[in-house]
């Protein structure tokens, strides 16, 4: 059988244990020889390659003669068979090994992540004094929990990228809900693979309607953060990256020591969002008080608002006269899916004359965004 890597390395500690038993009896080499049963010439040789621990894998048998010769037991050499009895099994030491493999190439949020999913495995099978999972088990488990924490991550840049590419600008509370309907998406698509790709469109709509029943977020960053999430999720089943090992692509992870972490700019982000949220509403009682307006059912409101939101989105990323700015003017007005449902055209255009000179008077109070994410105020003189 071939022997582990990991194997006994105490053969010197051992042997000058050895030695001072035999010393303290009063033997030579060759008096423990003859002890032993062990005669003729060179015989002491036995002892000698014993004590200083030249003899690779000594049996019971072998040194259960020489401390019967010494006249002692087995007590006098524990101080070196103990602590080595008492280390984690091969078995142990290699899984200990994969997990730190899986684990080597992890940011250090991560890793630190990792280590903790390990320690709980080890800590739930103390409590309920079972023995570990396999070696294989865990070490799945743990990888398993290392890709879905990489693509947890990938998801919530994806989120941001969509949010800044769409020009939403949902507010801190609901961005927030955005990131948390966003994993919900990525779990029904994970779970929905092969044979259950039936299932995938149903479980999505009913994710959808549960997050506009709780007054959260706008339909339309809904149905943007579904779409970009099914189109990112349609180029990794493509690449086959889901299910590939859990190593960060280059630009996703940061050295585990020696940088220096981002100052968190949150709070100064929230205050920002905050006062922009009241100068829109603030934008959409003045609004709402129109001639066009005025004569609209009250229950039919709400989608001219979402409107003037979004006319106030396009502003924050193009300046009022530019071609962009009119692009997606004329994209909200000719929006088929909101034309079936009643919206005027006219109406959206003449709503855009109104809102977005005012809303770029009003935006000066607001000042830069404290991430870059907007357009900076125009000064004027």
């Amino acid at each position: 059988m071939k022997r582990p890597k990991d194997r006994f390395d105490r053969n010197k500690e051992l042997g000058r244990r050895l030695r001072e038993c035999r010393v303290k009896a009063g033997l030579t080499q060759q008096m423990l020889a003859t002890a032993m049963g062990r005669q003729g010439k060179g015989s002491h040789h036995v002892a000698g390659r014993l004590e200083r621990g030249e003899v690779p894998y000594p049996s019971l048998g072998l040194i259960a003669d020489y401390l019967r010769a010494c006249r002692v037991g087995f007590a006098d050499i524990l101080v070196v068979l103990d602590p080595y009895t008492s280390q984690p099994t091969v078995v142990d030491v290699e899984t200990e090994k994969a997990v730190a493999k899986v684990r080597k190439y992890l940011p250090a949020k991560l890793d630190r992540a990792v280590e903790r999913f390990d320690r709980g495995i080890k800590r739930r099978a103390e409590e309920k004094h079972e023995p570990l999972p396999p070696a294989r088990e865990r070490v799945r488990r743990v990888r398993s929990f290392a890709l879905s924490q990489i693509w947890a991550r990938r998801v919530r840049r994806e989120v941001v990228r969509i949010i800044e590419t769409r020009y939403l600008i949902p507010g801190p509370d609901n961005e927030q809900k955005l990131q948390n309907y966003a994993a919900k998406v990525w779990g029904i698509l994970n779970r929905t693979r092969g044979k259950r790709g039936d299932m995938r469109q149903a479980l999505l709509e009913a994710a959808t309607r549960s997050y506009m029943e709780k007054g959260g977020p706008e339909p339309e960053h809904l149905d943007a953060v579904r779409e970009g999430l099914v189109a990112f999720f349609r180029q990794a089943e493509i690449a086959d990256v889901l299910d590939t090992k859990p190593v960060p692509a280059p630009g996703e992870g940061r050295p585990k020591y020696g940088f220096q972490p981002k100052p968190d700019r949150r709070p100064e982000r929230d205050v920002w969002d905050k006062a922009r949220e009241s100068l829109v509403e603030q934008l959409w009682q003045e609004t709402s008080r129109m001639p066009e307006l005025a004569g609209l059912d009250p229950k039919r409101l709400l989608p001219w608002r979402s409107v003037v939101r979004q006319l106030c989105s396009a502003v924050d990323h193009h300046a009022p006269e530019s071609e962009e700015c009119r692009r997606e003017v004329e994209t909200l007005a000719t929006d088929e899916h909101y034309t079936r449902r009643g919206r005027d055209p006219v109406l959206v255009r003449r709503l855009a004359e109104v809102v977005i000179p005012r809303w770029e008077e009003l935006r000066q109070s607001l000042g830069p965004h404290p991430l870059g994410r907007v357009r900076p105020p125009a000064k004027h003189n």
